[in-house]
């Protein structure tokens, strides 16, 4: 069974071609970021505590085709000014972080709100919900709710752990073409 990390690399990896522009709503440690840079996509990344622009440039240092910001994602639309092929949202904490700054709800459906309208017609989204974390079911269940509810998007798969209802899980959806 991959991790849920694994299974997002490896859809990143089939799916975006090397001039895709990626956004990484919640740059964490860096590590998404990287990974999309390394196969040579252009990659944008926002992330509100100063720890994790700091750990994400050291490590993306070597790539020069990325832009990273100390924003909150609820405010993406101050910074980011560009089509998106795709938008990748890992919700929770910083990994070896202060555990008491989160994502929120309200913060998380405004930044994909705003990404949703940025994305190019037929871009992915991908959403991981860490369901355990505390206050991590309510916004998961908030955040699935939106995202299937959303006429924009159409669902294209979902991967969990299976016999465990709290699992981190991911959440793939493609934009709708609306010319067509």
């Amino acid at each position: 069974m991959l991790r849920v990390t694994s299974f997002v690399h490896l859809f990143i990896k089939n799916t975006f071609t090397k001039t895709s522009t990626l956004l990484d709503l919640t740059l964490g440690n860096g590590n998404d970021a990287l990974f999309c840079l390394q196969r040579g996509h252009r990659v944008l990344g926002l992330d509100i505590q100063a720890l994790a622009i700091e750990r994400s440039e050291e490590k993306c240092k070597d790539y020069p085709d990325h832009e990273f910001h100390q924003i909150d994602h609820a405010l993406l639309d101050t910074v980011i000014h560009e089509s998106l092929d795709g938008v990748l949202m890992n919700n929770g904490y910083l990994p070896n972080g202060d555990e008491h700054i989160t994502t929120s709800l309200t913060s998380s459906l405004a930044a994909l709100a705003k990404s949703i309208e940025m994305m190019r017609p037929l871009a992915y989204l991908i959403v991981t919900l860490y369901r355990k974390q505390a206050g991590g079911l309510f916004e998961a269940q908030g955040i699935e709710s939106y995202l299937r509810q959303n006429k924009k998007l159409r669902f294209d798969q979902s991967y969990t752990y299976p016999n465990d209802d709290l699992a981190a899980l991911v959440l793939i959806f493609q934009k709708v073409d609306e010319r067509s």
